[in-house]
């Protein structure tokens, strides 16, 4: 393959390095602006070519050992002290908010994070087999069809969910259990004691397996997932042993959510952005919250809300909206299991606040369409993505101006973060 030596000059919004050779625009993983690098061509286009860094030559100052070989498909940024990566997203957060907006807009607040490993609250394993037999992977980055091969886990998730995940691991072995017949095992944890949920996905309906006796584990199940589909869902419960459920803390209320449902991976700092949402403004009114999931950010706020409607797609989530609104007696909430892009437009009116929190794919076109004609007051924007968080700022700041902006770094060692904008209207 192709080499070329180059040097770069700053990080990107995926977390790539960018420098140019050759009049063409080089990206790369692996690289920390002002590194002089040897990088391997991946894929070369007319104006770009993508890379993989073989060796370094004039390392950065910045530049420390990741503490995994694999860090590339989990964590690239663990090659950069962590002050510089916080200071370094920020500065890309902005960048991206300038593409997208066409105007400078300052982070007024950068929230960094205490934990840099074992904050993630959910991890998922692939499985290969090689000379140890059945073993976890990770899913090579940029070459998906290519698996590393996981001898102690992940950092990024807590020694005990690592512990319950590799006797697991034991038991499928000593089972002869081959990765033809499987497709993936999530671990996800919540509550202090730390309570640990697992489940494997099988692509063969007849599987056995039992984790009865596993002491890290509160539950498991062991679900049929299509093989057809790349996704790890749980299509039929094959066998279920303890919980199927988990329980945290947060803001002094308690949240129950299943172990398919959406629930945020980085529980302090979350409980700070909600925090910074609370302490805003006297009051938020009639309020409607889209994209709601098991209904925590509307929830704490209910004591600045009169009334609260909250929207769901996802069936589970929405079961556990319902049922968290009963345990932290919600009596002003309506919860609707809807796509926020199909509720009825009627719901729009009248409102003073629009929460949205949505996939990173941002808001769909409907979204925006009711918000511009209705114009709530305000509107308070997380997002996992501040590209098409910036895209859809665009809409809004025709009848909005931005009040506030911060950034929390929810994914410490990646290049990802969660932002929030606070919009008031003109």
């Amino acid at each position: 393959m192709k080499e070329i030596v180059l040097e770069f000059d700053k990080l990107v919004g995926e977390g790539k390095a960018l420098g140019r050779a050759g009049g063409k625009v080089v990206f790369s993983y692996g690289v920390l602006p002002g590194e002089k690098a040897k990088i391997r061509v991946l894929k070369e286009k007319k104006n770009f070519i993508e890379g993989e860094a073989v060796e370094i030559i004039s390392p950065s100052k910045e530049r420390i050992e990741p503490k995994e070989d694999h860090y590339l498909s989990c964590s690239p940024w663990q090659i950069m002290r962590y002050p510089y990566q916080a200071e370094s997203k920020k500065k890309v957060a902005q960048d991206l908010y300038f593409q997208t907006i066409k105007e400078n807009l300052p982070v007024e607040d950068f929230f960094s994070a205490e934990e840099i490993f074992g904050y993630r609250t959910k991890i998922e394993y692939s499985f290969t087999q090689n000379q140890d037999g059945l073993s976890f992977a990770f899913h090579k980055r940029g070459a998906y069809w290519q698996k590393l091969t996981l001898p102690e886990g992940c950092a990024l998730i807590s020694p005990k969910v690592n512990a319950a995940a590799f006797k697991i691991l034991d038991r499928l072995r000593k089972n002869e259990t081959t990765a033809d017949k499987l497709k993936s095992l999530i671990l996800r944890r919540a509550g202090n004691p730390e309570k640990v949920v697992a489940c494997l996905f099988s692509k063969d309906k007849d599987l056995k397996f039992s984790a009865q006796g596993i002491e890290e584990l509160s539950g498991f199940i062991l679900a049929w997932s299509n093989p057809l589909s790349p996704m790890s869902s749980a299509d039929e419960i094959l066998s279920k042993e303890g919980e199927d459920f988990l329980s945290e803390k947060i803001a002094g209320m308690y949240f129950d959510y299943g172990f398919d449902s959406f629930f945020q991976n980085n529980i302090s700092l979350f409980e700070t952005a909600l925090k910074e949402i609370k302490k805003y403004g006297e009051g938020f009114g009639n309020t409607l919250d889209l994209y709601c999931g098991a209904g925590i950010i509307g929830f704490t706020l209910k004591d600045k809300v009169k009334n609260l409607l909250s929207a769901e797609i996802s069936p589970s989530s929405h079961k556990w909206a319902l049922i968290n609104a009963q345990k932290n007696s919600i009596e002003n909430a309506k919860i609707v299991l809807s796509a926020s892009e199909k509720i009825d437009s009627s719901y729009f009116e009248g409102a003073e606040t629009v929460i949205l929190d949505p996939p990173r794919a941002g808001l769909h076109k409907n979204v925006i369409k009711n918000i511009m004609k209705f114009l709530p007051q305000r509107i308070i924007y997380l997002s996992c993505n501040p590209i098409t968080q910036g895209r859809d700022a665009l809409f809004f700041l025709e009848k909005y101006k931005i009040s506030k902006s911060a950034c929390f770094d929810f994914y410490p060692n990646t290049p990802h973060l969660e932002s929030l904008l606070i919009f008031e209207k003109k």
